[in-house]
């Protein structure tokens, strides 16, 4: 009765085999990308007469293997997601089958890393309009690669390809899988920072959003193909990998639709550009591939995922999953298309023309400061700044739905604190505070006050740890985000960096290391050096309130008195930082803020004289609230070791073991007095 129905299913196994899955997706992105070129105006064409040609060769060449290198670079990092997090494994050990997709992502990160080195090739050929045989010359690539911003970015995601590679051989854990696609990620952005992008007018906000838009992309896609060959050779975890890759599907999928609105809204001058304009076409044809694989993957959530437990659904969730593979190799190739076609806005500001301040912090110079400017006039959607404050937001909320729809409670007034904390962090790096803090050092004071004493005091309040364990779920004898949390928590370098002695010289290193030393206008010409300093600004306030006034386990927190002295001690030094930057006479990152030839508060010294009251004024606040949540929990601590000492009295007079101390006491006292003494 059963071998008729065994034999359909054996055919559809045969049917599909990994390797024409993946051979397929890439004659598919081929095929789109040079259909693309050709029908736009990034078809590559023969030069002038009398001009350096490179020949077509190479033209078209590059896009081959830039293709091929956003495949294998994105195949890599599915196949090692599935190793770290999609495919359960005991203890986190990877053996056996688990062990083949980390394996298997050295030899595509191999092919990753050897396209992108022969791309280096290329791409010189291609700036110097010289046939490839004319450009292998040792020397010169060498100094292509050092000297040259595109050929820098190239060899650094090679080298990184080849790390991930050798990492992907080596490890033999979900962490060391997961730690290796994170650095497979990592190996995915140089080249953004030399794209269109990078020469754009708003450069600060399409870098970004280019940056979010590739590794959401990637991560999608990724996922998704690793769920295919999941499918196709090991079934048994299928219904694992896809439960857990659906909620991180949703959500780049969603990072994907923003960062592409701000992409799009950066390069084109208008909606009319969607259909008069080449790279317009594009956008639209990649807007509508995206579309049809978010509609396949709503139609998987409501109809295959509920019923992967059969299998004739688990056969039909990989067909209908390879079809959405190819569309998504459709859409890198017409991405590659994209970045070969100049965008309508390249030609708008010519490089000559552009300000001294576009060409060094990548945005035109703000008019005068106003309130209205300072909060929403002069707003910059920065693309990463808003993905991690709607992440932080919409995680948290979900860990209190969660909370509340299993029956249990959470404090509303954590979750008040959360969205405070969020809030703040948003209005720093989102509304106009973040504009004038590239150009003004009071406003920079501001920002940094903001980011590393009152945001961090909210959101540590909130106790997002507590809450992600109380909702992450827990796999017997699997390794999951939750036993990386725990792990984390206990880890030797979180108690190394919760000491109170590291903790509070991490804090005030932010302002004594980077003010004082030149690297403060290092940090302040790069768009990511500002980024960083930000994020760092931000994560050292939460690990030092997380010492001081932390609700989340952790750190083994000092007493309260000695967290007392602890704060005073470091917000004295943190108003002699203050009071030093008030009374000094010389200008810090002078060179830099004049370069920007501001034509408003000229008076650099002032300016700064300014932050440095701002900084020395706002300290009253953070230690007004701290204190105050200090002496709450110190209070309530005393309650709660009262209660529990009378809860183990009681048991003690109830069941007549241990120590009842008020009988002792008691007891005492009768027998002084038939001595007639008084007690001491």
């Amino acid at each position: 009765m059963t071998a008729p129905a065994a034999a359909p299913r054996a055919q559809l196994i045969r049917e599909l085999r990994p390797g024409p899955v993946l051979l397929g997706s890439l004659a598919v992105a081929l095929v789109v990308m040079a259909l693309c070129l050709w029908a736009g105006d990034g078809r590559p064409a023969p030069a002038a007469p009398g001009l350096p040609d490179e020949g077509l060769g190479t033209e078209w060449a590059l896009p081959v293997l830039r293709t091929l290198a956003d495949l294998a670079g994105i195949l890599t990092v599915g196949l090692l997601l599935a190793g770290g997090l999609l495919v359960p494994a005991r203890e986190g050990v990877l053996r056996g089958p688990r062990l083949r997709w980390t394996r298997a992502a050295r030899w595509s990160a191999l092919v990753w890393a050897g396209a992108v080195l022969v791309e280096v090739v290329l791409t010189l050929s291609n700036v110097l309009a010289t046939p490839v045989p004319g450009v292998l010359d040792p020397a010169l690539l060498w100094s292509f690669v050092r000297d040259i911003e595109i050929g820098r970015s190239l060899l650094v995601q090679a080298v990184l390809a080849l790390v991930v590679g050798v990492a992907a051989y080596a490890v033999r854990t979900t962490t060391g899988a997961a730690l290796s696609c994170l650095l497979a990620l990592a190996a995915l952005l140089p080249p953004t920072l030399s794209s269109h992008s990078g020469t754009s007018p708003d450069h600060t906000v399409a870098v970004s959003a280019l940056a979010v838009h590739v590794l959401a992309l990637s991560l999608w896609c990724g996922g998704l193909a690793a769920l295919v060959l999941l499918g196709t050779t090991d079934r048994r975890p299928l219904a694992v990998a896809v439960a857990r890759f659906s909620p991180l599907a949703v959500w780049t999928a969603v990072a994907v639709a923003a960062s592409g609105i701000l992409s799009a809204w950066v390069r084109l001058s208008g909606a009319g550009d969607l259909l008069t304009t080449s790279y317009g076409r594009l956008v639209l044809l990649k807007v509508l591939l995206l579309a049809v694989i978010a509609a396949i993957g709503w139609w998987h959530r409501r109809e295959t995922v509920p019923k992967l437990a059969a299998d004739p659904s688990r056969l039909l969730f990989v067909r209908v999953a390879a079809v959405e593979v190819l569309v998504m190799a459709a859409t890198v190739g017409v991405a590659v298309a994209l970045s070969r076609t100049p965008p309508p806005v390249s030609g708008a500001v010519p490089v000559s023309s552009l300000t001294p301040a576009q060409v060094i912090i990548g945005f035109p110079m703000p008019p005068e400061v106003t309130l209205a400017n300072l909060f929403w006039g002069q707003a910059r959607a920065d693309a990463l700044w808003l993905l991690v404050c709607l992440a932080m937001l919409g995680l948290y909320l979900a860990g209190v739905r969660s909370v509340h729809r299993s029956g249990g409670r959470w404090p509303w007034g954590r979750t008040a604190s959360w969205v405070l904390g969020t809030a703040l962090l948003a209005i720093c790096t989102l509304s106009g505070v973040a504009t004038y803090g590239h150009v003004l050092f009071s406003v920079h004071m501001t920002q940094h006050m903001v980011l590393s004493m009152v945001a961090p005091i909210f959101l540590v309040l909130a106790a997002p740890i507590t809450l992600a364990l109380d909702t992450l779920p827990r796999d017997s004898g699997r390794v999951g985000p939750r036993e990386w949390l725990e792990r984390f928590v206990a880890s030797r370098s979180v108690r190394v960096l919760t000491h109170p002695l590291t903790a509070s010289g991490l804090f005030l290193a932010g302002f004594y290391l980077i003010y004082l030393t030149p690297v403060f206008p290092w940090l302040m010409s790069s768009h990511w050096g500002h980024i960083a300093m930000n994020a760092g600004f931000l994560l050292v306030g939460v690990v030092f309130y997380w010492v001081m006034i932390g609700i989340d386990p952790g750190p083994r927190r000092p007493p309260f008195m000695a967290r007392f002295v602890i704060m005073v001690i470091v917000m004295a030094l943190h108003s002699f930082f203050a009071v030093v930057m008030m009374s000094t006479t010389s200008v810090v990152a002078e060179a830099f803020y004049r370069s920007l030839q501001r034509p408003y508060a000229l008076d650099l010294l002032a300016d700064q004289h300014v932050g440095a009251m701002i900084g020395w004024g706002s300290g009253d606040i953070p230690m007004i609230i701290v204190m105050g949540a200090m002496f709450v929990q110190w209070v309530r601590a005393d309650e709660g070791e009262a209660r529990r000492s009378d809860r183990a009295q009681e048991e003690a007079a109830r069941t007549g073991e241990g120590t009842d101390e008020l009988a002792d006491y008691n007891a005492y006292l009768a027998q002084l007095a038939k001595r007639g003494r008084r007690p001491q």
